[in-house]
């Protein structure tokens, strides 16, 4: 069984936060076995959080919870650690109300229940939570788990954002690029989307380079893009690897390298985007960028077509030129290429 990790949980005890219960004894026997967790000493943490988790003390409960949830020194547990973060939830606790939030919304441990995902969210956006109000938002804003509210998901994304979460930043970008929740205004989505882009998040940092490609709402700079699309595409986002591909390939902001083109390409295409896997079929049968291959161009053509997106003038000028030995080449390459997308991850 895949081993599921509890999200934020060990991360929000710090040993001087004040516990929400227990005598002094019981405060230093938490904040030593905080100690011990944090060195990675999983077993003393576990004996020592048992005595306070059970006198009702919050933190003891949730670090308690992630440790069975996440088999640290024990085998995993998900049931026992779903029960202690449900204990500390119904104390208050935010942390483990977002950690429950998160084992429903994402079934790990537990069967999928948006519903009460959204519930549990909703408690831990009220103990003031960044992070649920930002999963919260985004249920209300697709009705996820119950009635959509996009007013009250916008208000929730703001305050993210202020307090500069990534994803609340990139979701106010693109609320404004899109013009539906709220009026558009380009220039606003450029602010946030480059915000999130600094912050690291993929998508923000590519949407923000594709405006500076397009001149939306910022001066065109195709030269300044590339950095950003090459943010993206380092964590492995294949739509900036595919616009990385196209400005490579045809020049623009960058000098034309044909096979530094056919390498992002190839990146994008493997991640299964379909645009990019014509483009690298395109490249093969040409050949620039890389030895010419029409079996690999046939192949690429095939799993782009299967994906939806096709190439009928390659198609027109590759086909003819395919011989028998060649297409059995590449419908054995086609069906490689399927049984590693279908094999159990």
């Amino acid at each position: 069984m895949a081993k599921y990790q509890a999200v934020l949980l060990a991360l929000s005890l710090t040993l001087g936060s004040p516990l929400m219960t227990g005598t002094a004894a019981m405060a230093a026997t938490f904040e030593e076995a905080a100690q011990a967790y944090q060195a990675g000493n999983f077993e003393a943490a576990r004996e020592g959080l048992m005595e306070p988790a059970l006198s009702g003390n919050a933190d003891a409960q949730l670090l308690l919870g992630t440790i069975y949830f996440n088999g640290e020194g024990v085998e995993p547990d998900y049931t026992e650690g779903l029960r202690w973060f449900r204990l500390a939830a119904d104390a208050g606790n935010a942390p483990a109300a977002f950690a429950l939030a998160s084992a429903y919304r994402t079934g790990a441990g537990t069967a999928r229940n948006d519903a009460e995902a959204r519930r549990f969210f909703e408690r831990a956006a009220t103990g003031g939570s960044i992070p649920a109000k930002f999963e919260l938002a985004n249920m209300l804003m697709g009705g996820e788990g119950g009635t959509p509210d996009a007013e009250r998901a916008v208000r929730l994304f703001e305050e993210t954002a202020q307090a500069d979460h990534p994803g609340g930043l990139y979701a106010m970008g693109a609320i404004y690029a899109a013009g539906e929740v709220r009026p558009q205004d380009l220039k606003r989505a450029v602010a946030y989307f480059k915000m999130a882009g600094e912050k690291g998040q993929a998508d923000a940092a590519y949407n923000y380079g594709l405006m500076l490609v397009e001149g939306a709402g910022v001066e065109k700079n195709p030269a300044e893009a590339v950095k950003w699309f090459e943010i993206a595409a380092a964590q492995g986002l294949p739509e900036a690897q595919t616009a990385l591909g196209f400005l490579y390939g045809n020049g623009t902001g960058v000098e034309l390298d044909e096979a530094e083109a056919a390498s992002w390409f190839n990146e994008a295409a493997l991640r299964g985007d379909t645009l990019a896997q014509t483009r690298l079929a395109r490249l093969y049968f040409l050949g620039k960028g890389v030895e010419k291959d029409l079996v690999a161009a046939y192949t690429w053509l095939s799993i782009a077509r299967n994906g939806g997106q096709d190439d009928p003038e390659l198609a027109k000028l590759l086909e003819p030129e395919m011989t028998p030995e060649g297409l059995a080449a590449a419908e054995e390459a086609l069906k490689d290429w399927e049984r590693a997308v279908n094999q159990p991850r």
